[in-house]
């Protein structure tokens, strides 16, 4: 636990950093719109027919408009705000290093008071709502920049973890990987309450929220802290599941490829299927509900513990966002 003088120091840093413009690479300002249909109430679906969503577009110093490169989706948590999350959870920085762009969705004070994204919500949970307007963003920063529409992934931290899972089910075809951290599981059609899933996990079995779809997800990663107090680490064990079962209902079958218990503090867990990395289970041992080893100074994200970028990295460099060949197409 950081001290409170300490945390609130670091805190002013990364907003005056983010405020001030010091990056290395070059912002840009974007915006979608897309029809009405996320919001909780159907009182507020009259308000207008269309809803705006605002997102950050990163290219790294050097990197050319017309030049191709890997887009990184990243879905920032409740209480976060997009371009200070990439910048506290160390991707600016990556993104420096790799030559990668960055898209960083904001989500509306309107849609949710806590900045939330509401995987939750049915319209969600069936592949549409808030995913459509991720999905607009990519479609809108290709028209803007030169995307490697084959090297996309999109990764995400608790509310944003779980809308990064949503997008791997639903829209698997889109992205080359996709990283789920402090995420809770899919919960498919009915009425749930999201609270309580996060605390404690689905109530009935988890396979359930697949419905009839057949399927396969986009190569997952699924990351959780064994001492996460807001998203049980039974989440993580549930949308395990529900990638396994996923990719079986394809004609794959996904087999336990290695299982690597990294210094003590990382437990790794690799499936692959037809010759490819699908799915990699990461439990880290005594973290929290937090973003870890990043420059910190931002609600959820902490300086000290795993780095947690290089470990999403890692993954996504091992399910090919960083070769330039065409991800080979899976089959049974």
């Amino acid at each position: 636990m950081v001290p409170w003088p300490l945390d609130r120091v670091r805190r002013l840093r990364t907003w005056l950093l983010v405020r001030a413009g010091l990056w290395r690479g070059e912002w840009r300002r974007g915006r979608v719109r897309i029809a009405a249909g996320v919001r909780m109430f159907p009182w507020a679906l009259a308000v207008s027919a269309r809803r705006s969503w605002r997102y950050g577009l990163y290219a790294p110093a050097g990197l050319r408009d017309d030049e191709a490169a890997p887009l990184i989706v990243v879905l920032h948590g409740c209480k976060q705000r997009a371009l200070t999350f990439a910048f506290a959870s160390g991707w600016t920085r990556f993104a420096d290093r790799a030559g990668v762009r960055l898209l960083c969705p904001e989500q509306r004070r309107l849609a949710n008071v806590l900045r939330c994204w509401n995987w939750f919500h049915p319209l969600a949970q069936a592949g549409r709502g808030e995913l459509d307007a991720i999905v607009a963003m990519i479609d809108d920063a290709a028209a803007r920049v030169r995307v490697d529409t084959t090297r996309v992934a999109a990764v995400g931290l608790s509310a944003g973890g779980g809308l990064a899972a949503l997008l791997a089910f639903h829209h698997a075809a889109r992205f080359r990987a996709v990283v789920a951290v402090a995420a809770p599981p899919l919960l498919g059609a009915g009425m749930h309450d999201p609270q309580g899933v996060m605390r404690r996990g689905l109530a009935l079995d988890p396979l359930l929220a697949l419905g009839t779809r057949n399927e396969p997800c986009a190569p997952l990663a699924i990351v959780h802290g064994s001492a996460d107090a807001v998203v049980a680490p039974r989440c993580a064990e549930e949308l395990l599941a529900q990638a396994l079962e996923s990719l079986r209902r394809a004609g794959l079958e996904p087999s336990l490829a290695e299982a690597t218990p990294d210094d003590g503090a990382v437990a790794s867990t690799d499936y692959r299927a037809a010759s490819r990395l699908v799915v990699r289970s990461v439990l880290i041992h005594g973290a929290g509900h937090a973003w870890t080893g990043g420059p910190g100074g931002h609600p959820y994200c902490e300086s000290g513990g795993v780095p947690l970028t290089p470990l999403c990295a890692r993954f996504l460099r091992d399910a090919g966002l960083f070769t330039a060949e065409a991800p080979t197409a899976m089959s049974s």
